[in-house]
């Protein structure tokens, strides 16, 4: 009887545990179950979406054919081609992110190719970038200094040594918006003063490497910019990295010539090598470089390329002179950015002024207060008081009646403070009206300055 009962006690258990698994089995009812819970499942991780990011890789002109190069932190690499705007595209994953990015091109002009008998060879560029998510990642040499910034070292050299780790740990938000902040220091250090277009990020902003966009006309000024402050890309990038400048200290300025007081801006620095340089991009005559060095004063001390200059208070205003037919004539005068604009001629009233005008000082001059100015030649008597000079200020200009026309001179001017003294000066353009206007010399079209002094 005992063996009997054992026996029937485990049919039933297993008659219950058949009934469980049947009820289990039918969803038990909706969903319910008897008993012990059914064990849960282990979470999965979510699935990896594809992206895609694309962007311009260029150097003012596009970088065509280049070949693009993605490290990721995930450990993940592909490559892209550039087309013909420099444009290139990539696939990755939504979890590869953030990555370095490496364009390897040609390109054969200006600052960024070897010149060989004053023809431009084409050499091989590179340079660099990041891509923090999907969208838009750009390559050009502003990227490339951002890279700098970031590693703390040659972007080269980081791209090729960097770890998947390195790169999730240098390449945040939070060091990509420092590095940006002092991007836009170091642009600033270049001669002209570049700083970025409104809203213009160069990593992420969409632009088109094609003349007249923002960001393909800042790209051509720093190529220029950068040559002129006697540096190559890697030297800029390295310096960048370093928390170093790219000049020891920049200008902007203004520079007036004929016809009509045609304003140019000016780009400026003393170099690294501690020199001057200067760019005038002239629509009229081509590009003019200057190099030069420094007086004891901070003054332009010799200039290569042109044959006479005059310049005053550590370059804030200057005159350039250049030469035809062995005659020297003043081409331009150029003020300072700093410098503040004088909107009411009445406030020159009662100065006085050495006046230059061909690279020399050819006299006095003064505004009276009855509005008249007067110029006294040098070792002469002064002339007639010219009345109505104010009117010279103005869009319109002093008409002047000459020898068979008229000409017609237009005058702006300026003033700054040094050593607790205010200082002023004008910058005055004579250009002809029509063709027969001459002077007795047979030359209307002239630029001159004048620079304030206290009478003794």
């Amino acid at each position: 009887m005992k063996n009997t009962g054992n026996r029937s006690v485990v049919a039933r258990l297993a008659l219950g545990a058949l009934m469980v698994a049947a009820m289990t089995a039918c969803g038990g009812g909706g969903g319910g179950y008897y008993g012990v819970a059914p064990a849960a499942s282990s979470p999965s991780a979510p699935a990896s979406s594809t992206t895609t990011v694309t962007g311009v890789a260029a150097v003012g002109s596009p970088i065509s054919g280049g070949t693009v190069e993605l490290k990721c932190a995930s450990g993940a690499t592909t490559a892209a081609t550039t087309d013909a705007d420099g444009v290139w595209t990539a696939s990755l994953k939504s979890t590869d992110y953030p990555c370095v990015a490496r364009v390897t091109g040609l390109q054969g002009n200006s600052n960024f190719a070897s010149m060989v008998n004053f023809i431009a060879v084409p050499t091989t560029i590179v340079l660099h970038s990041v891509v923090t998510a999907p969208g838009t990642a750009n390559i050009t040499p502003l990227t490339d200094l951002i890279v700098g910034i970031l590693s703390g070292q040659d972007p080269a050299t980081w791209f090729a040594s960097a770890t998947n780790a390195a790169l999730g740990g240098v390449i945040t938000s939070t060091a990509v918006s420092s590095a940006l902040t002092q991007f836009k220091v170091i642009l600033a250090s270049l001669p002209g003063k570049l700083a970025l277009p409104d809203g213009f990020d160069p990593l992420t902003s969409q632009f088109s490497a094609k003349q007249g966009d923002a960001g393909d006309d800042l790209l051509e000024s720093y190529r220029t910019a950068l040559s002129a402050a006697g540096l190559s890309q890697t030297e800029a990038a390295t310096r960048a990295a370093g928390g170093q400048t790219l000049t020891l200290e920049a200008y902007a300025a203004t520079a007036f010539t004929t016809p009509n007081l045609t304003t140019i801006q000016v780009a400026a620095a003393k170099t690294v090598a501690g020199n001057y340089t200067m760019v005038i991009p002239d629509p009229n005559r081509g590009t003019m470089w200057l190099y030069g060095t420094y007086d004891q004063d901070g003054n332009m001390g010799n200039l290569v390329g042109f044959p006479g200059f005059v310049t005053f208070d550590a370059n804030r205003v200057g005159e350039l002179c250049t030469s035809s037919a062995s005659v020297v004539r003043s081409q331009y005068v150029y003020v300072s950015d700093d410098l503040v604009p004088v909107t009411d001629p009445t406030e020159l009233q009662g100065l006085y002024f050495d006046e230059y005008e061909d690279c020399a000082r050819t006299g006095t001059s003064r505004f009276l207060e009855d509005g008249s100015f007067v110029f006294t030649p040098t070792g002469e008597a002064s002339d007639a008081p010219q009345a109505g000079i104010a009117q010279a200020f103005t869009a319109a200009g002093l008409e002047q009646q000459k020898a068979n026309g008229i000409a017609v001179l237009h005058a702006k001017a300026f003033k700054y403070t040094l050593d607790g003294i205010t200082k002023y000066v004008y910058v005055l353009v004579s250009a002809k009206k029509d063709s027969t206007a001459t002077e007795v010399n047979g030359d209307t079209d002239y630029v001159l300055m004048g620079v304030s002094f206290l009478p003794h």
